[in-house]
Protein backbone atom coordinates (compact mmCIF):
# COMPACT_ATOMS: atom_id res chain seq x y z
CA UNK A 1 0.00 0.00 0.00
CA UNK A 2 1.01 3.60 -0.52
CA UNK A 3 -0.30 5.53 2.45
CA UNK A 4 -0.55 9.27 2.81
CA UNK A 5 -0.38 11.17 6.10
CA UNK A 6 -1.23 14.85 6.56
CA UNK A 7 0.96 16.13 9.36
CA UNK A 8 2.88 18.91 11.03
CA UNK A 9 5.37 17.03 13.25
CA UNK A 10 5.74 20.14 15.39
CA UNK A 11 7.87 18.54 16.70
CA UNK A 12 8.08 14.86 15.74
CA UNK A 13 7.39 12.66 18.79
CA UNK A 14 6.71 9.07 19.83
CA UNK A 15 3.03 9.33 18.95
CA UNK A 16 3.97 10.09 15.35
CA UNK A 17 6.41 7.18 15.41
CA UNK A 18 3.60 4.92 16.67
CA UNK A 19 1.35 6.04 13.80
CA UNK A 20 3.94 5.29 11.12
CA UNK A 21 4.98 1.98 12.68
CA UNK A 22 1.33 0.87 12.90
CA UNK A 23 0.78 1.64 9.22
CA UNK A 24 3.86 -0.10 7.84
CA UNK A 25 2.74 -3.71 8.25
CA UNK A 26 4.49 -4.91 5.10
CA UNK A 27 8.03 -4.19 3.90
CA UNK A 28 6.58 -2.87 0.64
CA UNK A 29 4.31 -0.32 2.33
CA UNK A 30 5.24 3.28 1.56
CA UNK A 31 4.34 6.29 3.72
CA UNK A 32 4.15 9.70 2.04
CA UNK A 33 3.84 12.69 4.38
CA UNK A 34 2.14 15.92 3.36
CA UNK A 35 3.79 18.09 6.02
CA UNK A 36 3.26 21.75 6.90
CA UNK A 37 6.30 23.82 6.07
CA UNK A 38 7.66 26.50 8.40
CA UNK A 39 4.25 27.68 9.61
CA UNK A 40 1.51 25.57 11.16
CA UNK A 41 -2.25 25.47 11.29
CA UNK A 42 -2.51 26.96 14.79
CA UNK A 43 -1.16 30.23 13.37
CA UNK A 44 2.36 29.80 14.74
CA UNK A 45 5.93 29.39 13.57
CA UNK A 46 7.01 25.74 13.52
CA UNK A 47 9.50 25.23 16.34
CA UNK A 48 12.00 23.58 13.96
CA UNK A 49 12.32 24.31 10.26
CA UNK A 50 10.71 22.01 7.70
CA UNK A 51 13.95 20.27 6.74
CA UNK A 52 14.78 19.30 10.31
CA UNK A 53 11.25 17.99 10.84
CA UNK A 54 11.31 16.17 7.50
CA UNK A 55 14.58 14.49 8.44
CA UNK A 56 13.13 13.37 11.78
CA UNK A 57 10.16 11.83 9.94
CA UNK A 58 12.37 10.04 7.41
CA UNK A 59 14.62 8.69 10.16
CA UNK A 60 11.54 7.26 11.88
CA UNK A 61 9.80 5.40 9.09
CA UNK A 62 8.41 7.93 6.61
CA UNK A 63 9.52 7.37 3.00
CA UNK A 64 8.78 10.67 1.28
CA UNK A 65 8.02 14.11 2.77
CA UNK A 66 6.30 16.73 0.61
CA UNK A 67 5.71 20.26 1.85
CA UNK A 68 2.20 21.57 2.39
CA UNK A 69 2.69 25.22 1.29
CA UNK A 70 2.27 28.01 3.81
CA UNK A 71 -0.77 29.43 1.98
CA UNK A 72 -2.47 26.09 2.74
CA UNK A 73 -0.96 25.10 6.09
CA UNK A 74 -2.26 28.28 7.75
CA UNK A 75 -5.91 27.79 6.78
CA UNK A 76 -8.72 26.74 9.13
CA UNK A 77 -9.21 23.03 9.83
CA UNK A 78 -11.45 22.53 6.79
CA UNK A 79 -9.07 24.31 4.43
CA UNK A 80 -6.05 22.54 5.91
CA UNK A 81 -7.72 19.15 5.40
CA UNK A 82 -8.81 19.94 1.87
CA UNK A 83 -5.34 21.13 0.88
CA UNK A 84 -3.60 18.18 2.52
CA UNK A 85 -5.80 15.58 0.83
CA UNK A 86 -5.44 17.41 -2.51
CA UNK A 87 -1.66 17.25 -2.20
CA UNK A 88 -1.65 13.51 -1.51
CA UNK A 89 -4.08 12.84 -4.35
CA UNK A 90 -1.91 14.95 -6.68
CA UNK A 91 0.98 12.49 -6.26
CA UNK A 92 -1.07 10.11 -8.40
CA UNK A 93 0.06 7.07 -6.41
CA UNK A 94 -1.48 7.34 -2.92
CA UNK A 95 -4.05 4.60 -2.32
CA UNK A 96 -4.91 5.31 1.32
CA UNK A 97 -5.23 8.28 3.67
CA UNK A 98 -4.09 7.45 7.20
CA UNK A 99 -4.46 9.55 10.33
CA UNK A 100 -4.38 9.37 14.08
CA UNK A 101 -7.61 10.06 15.93
CA UNK A 102 -9.16 9.63 19.35
CA UNK A 103 -11.80 7.49 17.61
CA UNK A 104 -10.50 4.78 15.27
CA UNK A 105 -13.95 3.58 14.19
CA UNK A 106 -14.25 4.67 10.54
CA UNK A 107 -18.00 4.03 10.48
CA UNK A 108 -18.49 6.31 13.48
CA UNK A 109 -16.41 9.01 11.82
CA UNK A 110 -18.41 8.70 8.60
CA UNK A 111 -21.59 8.95 10.65
CA UNK A 112 -20.33 12.30 11.96
CA UNK A 113 -19.67 13.40 8.36
CA UNK A 114 -23.24 12.53 7.37
CA UNK A 115 -24.74 14.33 10.36
CA UNK A 116 -22.72 17.47 9.69
CA UNK A 117 -23.90 17.54 6.09
CA UNK A 118 -27.52 16.91 7.13
CA UNK A 119 -27.37 19.71 9.70
CA UNK A 120 -25.74 22.34 7.54
CA UNK A 121 -28.69 24.73 7.90
CA UNK A 122 -28.80 24.19 11.66
CA UNK A 123 -25.09 24.99 11.90
CA UNK A 124 -25.69 28.23 10.00
CA UNK A 125 -28.47 29.13 12.43
CA UNK A 126 -26.14 28.52 15.37
CA UNK A 127 -23.51 30.75 13.78
CA UNK A 128 -26.04 33.57 13.72
CA UNK A 129 -26.02 33.42 17.53
CA UNK A 130 -22.46 34.71 17.50
CA UNK A 131 -20.56 31.54 18.37
CA UNK A 132 -17.50 30.06 16.67
CA UNK A 133 -17.86 27.43 13.95
CA UNK A 134 -16.65 24.55 16.19
CA UNK A 135 -19.22 25.53 18.82
CA UNK A 136 -21.98 25.93 16.23
CA UNK A 137 -21.22 22.50 14.80
CA UNK A 138 -21.19 20.88 18.23
CA UNK A 139 -24.49 22.56 19.16
CA UNK A 140 -26.14 21.40 15.93
CA UNK A 141 -24.58 17.93 15.89
CA UNK A 142 -24.30 16.79 19.48
CA UNK A 143 -21.66 14.09 19.10
CA UNK A 144 -19.04 13.49 21.81
CA UNK A 145 -16.37 12.57 19.24
CA UNK A 146 -16.55 16.09 17.79
CA UNK A 147 -15.11 17.46 21.02
CA UNK A 148 -11.70 15.93 20.27
CA UNK A 149 -9.29 17.82 17.94
CA UNK A 150 -7.94 14.85 16.01
CA UNK A 151 -11.44 13.49 15.44
CA UNK A 152 -12.44 16.87 14.04
CA UNK A 153 -9.55 16.79 11.57
CA UNK A 154 -10.35 13.16 10.71
CA UNK A 155 -13.92 14.13 9.84
CA UNK A 156 -12.63 17.00 7.69
CA UNK A 157 -10.32 14.57 5.87
CA UNK A 158 -13.20 12.20 5.14
CA UNK A 159 -15.29 15.07 3.80
CA UNK A 160 -12.58 16.03 1.33
CA UNK A 161 -11.17 12.84 -0.17
CA UNK A 162 -12.02 9.58 -1.85
CA UNK A 163 -8.80 7.91 -0.72
CA UNK A 164 -9.43 4.80 1.38
CA UNK A 165 -9.21 5.87 5.05
CA UNK A 166 -7.27 4.18 7.84
CA UNK A 167 -7.70 5.50 11.39
CA UNK A 168 -5.13 4.70 14.07
CA UNK A 169 -6.15 5.29 17.67
CA UNK A 170 -4.16 8.05 19.29
CA UNK A 171 -2.20 6.99 22.36
CA UNK A 172 -1.25 8.99 25.43
CA UNK A 173 -3.26 11.45 27.51
CA UNK A 174 -4.47 13.44 24.54
CA UNK A 175 -4.07 16.77 22.78
CA UNK A 176 -3.11 19.85 24.84
CA UNK A 177 -2.44 17.84 28.01
CA UNK A 178 0.64 17.59 30.25
CA UNK A 179 1.75 14.48 28.37
CA UNK A 180 5.48 15.04 27.76
CA UNK A 181 5.74 12.02 25.44
CA UNK A 182 2.68 12.16 23.17
CA UNK A 183 1.46 15.79 23.33
CA UNK A 184 3.24 18.14 20.91
CA UNK A 185 1.92 21.21 22.74
CA UNK A 186 3.42 20.03 26.04
CA UNK A 187 6.71 19.12 24.36
CA UNK A 188 6.88 22.61 22.83
CA UNK A 189 6.47 24.17 26.28
CA UNK A 190 9.59 22.38 27.47
CA UNK A 191 11.82 23.45 24.56
CA UNK A 192 14.52 26.06 25.05
CA UNK A 193 13.04 29.26 23.52
CA UNK A 194 16.55 30.31 22.50
CA UNK A 195 16.95 27.26 20.26
CA UNK A 196 13.65 27.25 18.37
CA UNK A 197 11.81 29.56 16.02
CA UNK A 198 8.91 31.50 17.52
CA UNK A 199 6.73 34.39 16.50
CA UNK A 200 7.55 35.98 19.86
CA UNK A 201 11.22 36.25 18.89
CA UNK A 202 10.24 38.68 16.14
CA UNK A 203 7.26 40.25 17.88
CA UNK A 204 8.32 43.80 17.01
CA UNK A 205 8.47 42.93 13.31
CA UNK A 206 4.98 41.44 13.40
CA UNK A 207 3.58 44.38 15.35
CA UNK A 208 5.22 46.77 12.89
CA UNK A 209 3.45 45.12 9.95
CA UNK A 210 0.09 45.04 11.73
CA UNK A 211 0.32 48.74 12.65
CA UNK A 212 0.71 49.70 9.00
CA UNK A 213 -2.49 47.89 8.01
CA UNK A 214 -5.83 49.62 7.52
CA UNK A 215 -9.28 48.12 8.00
CA UNK A 216 -9.44 47.66 4.24
CA UNK A 217 -6.15 45.76 4.32
CA UNK A 218 -7.50 43.39 6.97
CA UNK A 219 -10.61 42.64 4.90
CA UNK A 220 -8.29 40.96 2.37
CA UNK A 221 -7.20 38.38 4.96
CA UNK A 222 -9.01 35.02 5.25
CA UNK A 223 -11.39 34.68 8.23
CA UNK A 224 -11.85 38.46 8.54
CA UNK A 225 -15.53 39.34 8.16
CA UNK A 226 -18.53 40.94 9.83
CA UNK A 227 -16.67 44.05 10.91
CA UNK A 228 -13.76 42.20 12.50
CA UNK A 229 -11.40 44.39 10.46
CA UNK A 230 -12.41 47.45 12.52
CA UNK A 231 -11.89 45.60 15.78
CA UNK A 232 -8.46 44.47 14.54
CA UNK A 233 -7.34 48.03 13.78
CA UNK A 234 -8.52 49.30 17.18
CA UNK A 235 -6.94 46.47 19.19
CA UNK A 236 -3.66 46.60 17.24
CA UNK A 237 -3.32 50.34 17.84
CA UNK A 238 -3.92 49.91 21.56
CA UNK A 239 -1.69 46.88 22.08
CA UNK A 240 2.03 46.62 22.69
CA UNK A 241 2.32 42.83 22.63
CA UNK A 242 0.95 40.03 20.49
CA UNK A 243 -0.79 38.34 23.41
CA UNK A 244 -2.67 41.56 24.05
CA UNK A 245 -3.93 41.43 20.47
CA UNK A 246 -4.93 37.77 20.73
CA UNK A 247 -6.76 38.34 24.01
CA UNK A 248 -8.24 41.66 22.95
CA UNK A 249 -9.90 40.23 19.85
CA UNK A 250 -10.99 36.87 21.23
CA UNK A 251 -14.72 36.47 21.75
CA UNK A 252 -17.04 33.47 21.75
CA UNK A 253 -17.19 33.87 17.95
CA UNK A 254 -13.45 34.21 17.32
CA UNK A 255 -11.17 31.51 18.75
CA UNK A 256 -7.53 32.09 19.63
CA UNK A 257 -6.44 29.84 16.76
CA UNK A 258 -8.46 31.85 14.25
CA UNK A 259 -7.00 35.11 15.52
CA UNK A 260 -3.44 33.75 15.43
CA UNK A 261 -3.96 32.65 11.81
CA UNK A 262 -5.25 36.11 10.88
CA UNK A 263 -2.25 37.77 12.51
CA UNK A 264 0.22 35.36 10.91
CA UNK A 265 -1.26 35.61 7.41
CA UNK A 266 -1.31 39.40 7.78
CA UNK A 267 2.38 39.39 8.70
CA UNK A 268 3.18 37.17 5.71
CA UNK A 269 0.92 39.20 3.36
CA UNK A 270 -1.16 36.15 2.43
CA UNK A 271 -4.57 37.35 1.28
CA UNK A 272 -7.84 35.59 0.57
CA UNK A 273 -7.02 35.40 -3.14
CA UNK A 274 -4.05 33.11 -2.53
CA UNK A 275 -4.55 29.50 -3.72
CA UNK A 276 -6.36 27.25 -1.24
CA UNK A 277 -4.84 24.06 -2.62
CA UNK A 278 -1.22 23.20 -3.56
CA UNK A 279 -0.09 24.21 -7.04
CA UNK A 280 3.13 22.15 -7.02
CA UNK A 281 4.72 19.24 -5.16
CA UNK A 282 7.79 20.41 -3.24
CA UNK A 283 9.67 17.29 -2.17
CA UNK A 284 11.70 17.86 1.00
CA UNK A 285 13.29 14.43 1.21
CA UNK A 286 13.04 10.67 0.75
CA UNK A 287 14.56 7.35 1.77
CA UNK A 288 15.79 4.58 -0.50
CA UNK A 289 12.31 3.04 -0.45
CA UNK A 290 10.85 6.43 -1.33
CA UNK A 291 13.33 6.84 -4.16
CA UNK A 292 11.97 3.67 -5.78
CA UNK A 293 8.46 5.14 -6.18
CA UNK A 294 9.58 8.63 -7.26
CA UNK A 295 9.45 7.62 -10.96
CA UNK A 296 5.80 6.66 -10.45
CA UNK A 297 5.07 10.07 -8.94
CA UNK A 298 6.84 11.84 -11.80
CA UNK A 299 4.77 9.81 -14.26
CA UNK A 300 1.38 10.16 -12.55
CA UNK A 301 1.48 13.45 -10.64
CA UNK A 302 -1.10 16.05 -11.58
CA UNK A 303 1.10 18.92 -10.35
CA UNK A 304 4.65 19.99 -11.27
CA UNK A 305 7.43 18.71 -9.01
CA UNK A 306 10.05 20.83 -7.26
CA UNK A 307 13.04 19.28 -5.49
CA UNK A 308 15.47 22.20 -5.77
CA UNK A 309 15.24 25.91 -6.45
CA UNK A 310 16.46 25.58 -10.04
CA UNK A 311 13.37 23.51 -10.87
CA UNK A 312 11.21 26.64 -10.95
CA UNK A 313 12.76 27.58 -14.30
CA UNK A 314 10.56 24.94 -15.91
CA UNK A 315 7.35 26.19 -14.24
CA UNK A 316 4.87 28.66 -15.60
CA UNK A 317 5.12 32.17 -14.16
CA UNK A 318 2.19 31.86 -11.76
CA UNK A 319 3.46 28.66 -10.14
CA UNK A 320 7.04 29.94 -10.06
CA UNK A 321 5.83 33.06 -8.24
CA UNK A 322 4.09 30.93 -5.62
CA UNK A 323 7.34 29.15 -4.86
CA UNK A 324 9.21 32.47 -4.81
CA UNK A 325 6.62 33.61 -2.26
CA UNK A 326 7.40 30.51 -0.19
CA UNK A 327 11.06 31.52 -0.24
CA UNK A 328 10.04 34.93 1.10
CA UNK A 329 8.00 33.30 3.87
CA UNK A 330 11.10 31.34 4.86
CA UNK A 331 13.08 34.60 5.07
CA UNK A 332 10.46 35.90 7.51
CA UNK A 333 10.43 32.60 9.41
CA UNK A 334 14.18 33.02 9.92
CA UNK A 335 13.46 36.14 11.97
CA UNK A 336 11.86 33.82 14.53
CA UNK A 337 15.18 32.63 15.91
CA UNK A 338 16.83 34.39 18.83
CA UNK A 339 19.71 35.05 16.45
CA UNK A 340 17.90 35.59 13.13
CA UNK A 341 19.12 33.65 10.12
CA UNK A 342 19.95 35.41 6.84
CA UNK A 343 17.72 35.46 3.79
CA UNK A 344 18.07 32.86 1.06
CA UNK A 345 18.10 29.66 3.10
CA UNK A 346 15.20 28.27 1.07
CA UNK A 347 17.02 28.81 -2.21
CA UNK A 348 20.17 27.18 -0.79
CA UNK A 349 18.41 24.23 0.85
CA UNK A 350 19.26 20.69 -0.19
CA UNK A 351 17.00 17.69 -0.65
CA UNK A 352 17.26 15.23 2.24
CA UNK A 353 18.20 11.75 1.00
CA UNK A 354 18.55 8.90 3.49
Amino acid sequence: MILGIICEFNPFHKGHKHLIDTLKKDKNDIVICAMSGNFVQRGEFAVYDKYKRARAALENGADIVIELPTVCSTLSAGGFAKAGTALLEATGICTHLAFGAECDDINELYNAVDLIKENDNNIKEELKKGVSYPTARQNAVDLPILKEPNNILAVEYLMNTNLAPIAVKRIGKGHDTDDEVYSASQIRKNLNPNKISSIYNCEAAVMSKLRTMTAEDFTLIDDVSEGLENRLVTVVRNSGRLNEIYDGIKTKRYTHSRIRRIVLRSFLSINKYSPKTPQYLHILGFTQAGREVLPDIKKNASLPIISKYADIKALNNDVAKLYEDECRYTDLYNLGYKKPLPCGTEQRSKLIIL
